[in-house]
């Protein structure tokens, strides 16, 4: 077994939200009980599942897990039960249909080397229909970041996207930034970074680890409720609010934050007219953004002859 080079090994809680995950949950405790790194303790908060969620659990024996019920109150909810019946140093929020390598736990503590000011990001890719021979890894172009830099680059290209099972986040930092906002489903976790990358010196890239996510499964991510619309456009609202009293304006900063709203109109429209006017007037308080909207194919040639609404539109129509 590989050692990390840690004098003192910190304990590491990983904290699961499990909601009616039955086909998946297996393969992830597994993978999570087979990392090399120790001493580490899994916390899994069934969230009023009502499938075999709970039966599936129960296989997996291991005296490092520890299952807790609740009824139904939401990802960002069960997190939070987690984390408060946590011990460790540092955290990391899993779901329940992640995957991961058995050094990837070690990978990260190695990383860190014992900061309480940083946040290591693994590196991650997607891979679809439950086939990892689909995977792709998404490209990081440098080692480290602050959190000013990452607006910069991540929100003004509106890639933000920060799955919570890639970062290995000390407790304290958690605890100075507050838990997962439970109003929130949909885009919860940039929201949730947001706050906390506020309190973060550096983002740490860790090339040495790997961060497997399932795409292609219903869940939350493809909701379009107006409960899911009215969650993204406060978790962008928050998130930007929280930027813009951070750090003082100039324009990469306010174009980047532009952006983000220039990416919830693309996706909303031509629905929830209500979120529309108020992103429309977010964006006239910041500078013209410059995100195009993403196309490829005939698609794209029909957004330079008609625009993105119209060719939008007919999208919607063929589906």
């Amino acid at each position: 077994m590989a050692k990390s080079s840690l004098i003192s090994n910190p304990l590491i809680s990983i904290c699961i939200p499990a909601y009616n995950c039955g086909k998946y949950i297996l393969e992830t405790l597994n993978c999570l009980c087979a990392q090399t790194y120790s001493p580490i303790e899994i916390i899994v908060v069934n969230d009023g599942s009502t499938d075999d969620t709970e039966a599936v659990i129960k296989q997996v024996t291991d005296e490092r897990i520890r299952l807790i019920f609740i009824s139904n109150g939401g990802a960002a909810k069960a997190r939070n039960v987690a984390f408060n019946n946590a011990k460790g140093e540092y955290i990391v929020f899993f779901d329940a249909d992640d995957f991961v390598k058995p050094d990837f736990i070690m990978s990260q503590a190695d990383k860190i080397q014992g900061r309480k000011d940083a946040v290591v990001l693994a590196l991650w890719g997607r891979f679809y229909n439950d086939d990892l021979q689909t995977f792709k890894l998404n490209d990081t172009p440098v080692d480290e970041m602050t959190f000013e830099e990452w607006i910069k680059y991540y929100w003004c290209r509106c890639n933000p996207m920060t799955n919570p099972g890639r970062a290995l986040i000390p407790v304290t930092l958690v605890k100075e930034a507050g838990l997962w906002n439970e109003e929130l489903s949909l885009n919860d976790d940039l929201e949730f970074f947001t706050r906390v990358f506020l309190k973060t010196k550096k983002l740490l890239f860790n090339h040495d680890a790997i961060f497997y996510y399932r795409s292609g499964i219903s869940g939350l991510s493809g909701e379009k409720s107006d409960k899911a619309y009215k969650s993204l456009y406060n978790s962008i609202l928050f998130s930007v609010n929280n930027v813009l009293s951070a750090y003082d304006y100039d324009q990469s900063l306010l174009k980047s934050c532009a952006n983000m709203w220039q990416s919830f109109i693309y996706e909303v429209y031509p629905f929830q007219k209500k979120y529309l006017q108020l992103a429309n007037a977010e964006i006239k308080n910041l500078m013209r953004p410059d995100y195009r909207f993403m196309a490829s194919g005939y698609t794209k040639y029909l957004v330079k002859i008609i625009g993105w609404k119209l060719t939008k539109k007919i999208k919607l129509a063929l589906k």
